[in-house]
Formats: C-alpha cells, sequence, structure tokens
C-alpha cells in the first residue's frame, strides 16, 4: 500500500499503530464476511447431532470449524434405516424457533441458539437406561439428553448407559469438555456460551433417529498478529480485502485529504439490505458476481399465502365452506 501512497497506521509511534491496523483488518473482515450471501469459502459443516425421544433442544460444544453467523442449509438421514441409500429430508433453518409439546414424526425447521438460552431436561433418577441413539435394533424411550447439575454445569450425555445411583456433577465453572461418570453413562460439560440447536416440530419417543447436519456461515475470525493468514479469503479475493484496508487506512490519516478521500469510501450509502459503507457495496457487488457464477437450487418460498386464512369454530374458511 505504501507504493501507492496509502498511509502505514502502524509507523504511528508508541506502538498504537500495530493495534489500529489490526482493528482495521477486523473491520474488513466484518464487513465482508456479514454481506448477505452464502460464500463457499466460508462454509462450514456442523457436528452432526442425533434426535432423541421428544428432545427438542441440544446443546452442543462449540464448533471445531468456528462459530456459527448463520445457518445456509441443513439435511436430516433417517440413520438407522437398512434402505439404500438411507432416506433423507431437508430442514429450513429459521432465525428463531418457540418450544413446543407437538410431536410429528420428523422435525421439519431448525434454529441455532446458545446453550445457556435452550430449554434443559432433569437428571431421570437411579437406575435409568438410556438407549443407544445409533442402532441395528429399536430404539428404545429416552429420558431427555441434557440437564443442568447442581454447580451450575451444562451437561450433555456422551456415553449411553445405565445411571448411577446419585446425580452426577462436575465441579463448579468447569470448563467445556469436562467429563462426569453416572453408573453406565456418561455426561460431558459444555459451556452457555457455545451454539446448540433447536428443532420444531418434536421427534417421536421410540425413532426412528434422525442425523441433521447443519451447514453454516461462520463468524468472521479475529486477526490477531500480522502473521496471521487471511483466512478464509481464497487468494482471488484478497484483492477485495486491500481495497477494504486500503479505506480504513485513508481515513485515519493525518493528513487531511487522504482523511477525506477515506471517509467518502467509507461514507454509509443505500443498499439491498439497507445503509452499507460505500466501498462494501461496490466490493460485496463484485465479490458476489464473482462468487455467483452457477445455479442456485434455492427458491423462493411465501412464508405465508397471500390471502390471510380465516378460521370458525369448525375449520378454515374455503370455497366450498365459505361461511
Amino acid at each position: 500500500m505504501a507504493g501507492k501512497g496509502i498511509p502505514d497506521p502502524r509507523h504511528v509511534p508508541g506502538g498504537y499503530g500495530n493495534a489500529l491496523a489490526l482493528e482495521m483488518i477486523n473491520r474488513v473482515f466484518a464487513d465482508l464476511l456479514t454481506a448477505r450471501f452464502n460464500w463457499k469459502f466460508n462454509r462450514a459443516v456442523a457436528t452432526p447431532f442425533y434426535t432423541n425421544s421428544w428432545q427438542q433442544d441440544y446443546p452442543q460444544p462449540a464448533q471445531a470449524a468456528g462459530p456459527i453467523g448463520w445457518g445456509e442449509d441443513c439435511d436430516m438421514i433417517d440413520i438407522n434405516n437398512t434402505q439404500i441409500p438411507k432416506p433423507l429430508w431437508n430442514l429450513t433453518w429459521r432465525r428463531g424457533l418457540s418450544r413446543t409439546s407437538v410431536q410429528m414424526w420428523r422435525p421439519g425447521e431448525i434454529c441455532w441458539m446458545y446453550n445457556s438460552e435452550l430449554s434443559f431436561g432433569s437428571w431421570p433418577g437411579p437406575g435409568v437406561t438410556y438407549y443407544p441413539l445409533v442402532t441395528s435394533g429399536p430404539q428404545g424411550a429416552n429420558p431427555i439428553m441434557n440437564f443442568v447439575d447442581a454447580n451450575g454445569n451444562i451437561l450433555i450425555l456422551t456415553g449411553f448407559g445405565t445411571t448411577g445411583t446419585s446425580q452426577p456433577s462436575a465441579p463448579a465453572q468447569s470448563a467445556e469438555g469436562v467429563t462426569v461418570t453416572d453408573g453406565g453413562c456418561t455426561w460431558t460439560v459444555v459451556s452457555g456460551g457455545s451454539q446448540g440447536f433447536r428443532v420444531d416440530k418434536l421427534p417421536n419417543q421410540t425413532g426412528p433417529t434422525y442425523q441433521i447436519n447443519p451447514y453454516y456461515q461462520m463468524e468472521p475470525p479475529t486477526i490477531a498478529t500480522f502473521k496471521q493468514a487471511l483466512n478464509p479469503f481464497p487468494d482471488s479475493y484478497l484483492r477485495h480485502v486491500r481495497r477494504g484496508l486500503e479505506a480504513e487506512c485513508l481515513a485515519a490519516s493525518p493528513n487531511p485529504a487522504d482523511a477525506k478521500r477515506g471517509q467518502e469510501m467509507l461514507a454509509l450509502v443505500k443498499g439491498k439490505e439497507g445503509l452499507i459503507k460505500g466501498w462494501v457495496a461496490e466490493i460485496v457487488a463484485d465479490m458476489t458476481g464473482e462468487g455467483d457464477k452457477e445455479p442456485n437450487v434455492y427458491s423462493l418460498v411465501p412464508l405465508t399465502q397471500v390471502v390471510e386464512r380465516r378460521w370458525d369454530q369448525i375449520g378454515p374458511y374455503t370455497a366450498d365452506q365459505p361461511y
């Protein structure tokens, strides 16, 4: 950038410039990766989870690929079915789902929530058997596979078996991943700040068990050092990152002419999703053009019908039942 006459914030005395430079690149990452587009290079697959008897909420440990930004796609496999290929369905992502007691033969919607916001079961008592979810035989009826222990830890079942004689608990403020033995069962601590899932409607009491595979866009990473790779951007997209960083550097320049030029690039303009920085609008248009060359399998499906549906005491008003 120095060759273009762009000021380098790292040259500010006292080390403050280093912090400012890292703050700038993180702002650029956030501006680009949170644009309303499903970037292939920012896509991740969550660790699959399995439905349990009448269980709606599934706390999870932190995703290995990185935090969930928003859901992109999700499918569900009848995992114990011996048919080849195994039956598979899609689930619809929602921003949020309410708790429900309505049960159907398989869920149809999913959302992510922080573990601390999910609902939990309770320890089922001594001598209660948790049956494996992935099995070649019939699936047994299980209690809810999570609870909050006496020390406030969120525990999820990670080893099936028969519970012991007293309720297990981990030490207060245990780190995620700490395990607790409960007779033949194993419970694992998950953080309230990690992300889990809620489905709608409730699965059946005794199966079938579904393996749910969520796909998502990751939250922007935090760049903490100047030696850190600029992942997840591929090389062909790095020029867009540089353009954003140039705008940030110009706006922070002590030179009034440079600062004015940078502020014009950072000025908010009206975009498709509301107010957006001017340089972001231009660059995202270029980036989405690069990443949107293939036909999309997604389609627009109305959430509700165009004409409001009205009901009376015996059911909805229809063409053959107008009164």
